[in-house]
């Protein structure tokens, strides 16, 4: 597939690159997943190629580079390559925490976002990094550079059903292979549901707790 994008801004930029590195894409050059924010701010890359010389590699041009000029039949505009990239309804959802959701918000509301995270990593990257996996570290990127195809919410929070037995150890409520209520010792084995759900299977017997 050969394709051009033309992007506006750096954050544009950056988002484009994010996609296609995920896909195992790379520049020419021989770089894994570098911005090259030099391309885009004094060599006024607008133009992001991929696939071009058939080599399944990234490619850049300016608005005034003749071998551009002559492939303006793979251009698309951003916008339009992001709608073919997730196409409607195809939001990816990582769930956070309130702290981190609060960071994320924050860092996207400044000028720079991925700029600003880098140079005051110390005082944002930590509460972000718990448990952070490479998707998660990935995705993160790209919202803040522009990827409208990523989104972060609070998980709704879970609760169990549990209770102290007449030999006083707690116990907690299960389903067993039955689809029957039943009990274990085990906390990690207990039934979890939004508070709602977890309300419909209450009794006298039994106590509610928020998991975690």
């Amino acid at each position: 597939m050969k394709l051009i994008v033309h992007v506006t801004t750096l954050e544009q930029w950056k988002s484009v690159l994010n996609i296609w590195f995920n896909q195992g894409y790379h520049w020419a050059s021989g770089k894994a997943d570098e911005y090259d924010e030099g391309k885009f701010i004094t060599m006024d890359g607008r133009h992001l190629g991929l696939n071009i010389n058939d080599d399944e590699c990234i490619s850049f041009w300016s608005d005034y580079t003749c071998d551009y000029l002559n492939k303006k039949d793979y251009l698309v505009e951003y916008d339009a390559f992001m709608l073919q990239q997730t196409g409607a309804g195809k939001m990816k959802t990582y769930y956070v925490t309130e702290e981190q959701l609060s960071l994320i918000k924050e860092l996207k509301s400044k000028s720079f976002p991925i700029d600003y995270l880098a140079l005051n990593s110390d005082g944002y990257f930590s509460p972000l990094a718990i448990r952070l996996s490479k998707e998660f570290a990935s995705a993160l990127l790209r919202y803040l550079g522009g990827d409208d195809s990523v989104e972060f919410k609070v998980k709704e929070p879970l609760y169990r059903l549990w209770r102290v037995d007449l030999a006083n150890d707690t116990v907690y409520m299960k389903i067993n292979d039955s689809g029957t209520p039943d009990w274990t010792n085990f906390k990690s084995g207990a039934f979890t549901a939004p508070l709602e759900e977890i309300k419909m299977w209450d009794n006298p017997a039994w106590s509610i707790e928020k998991v975690g």
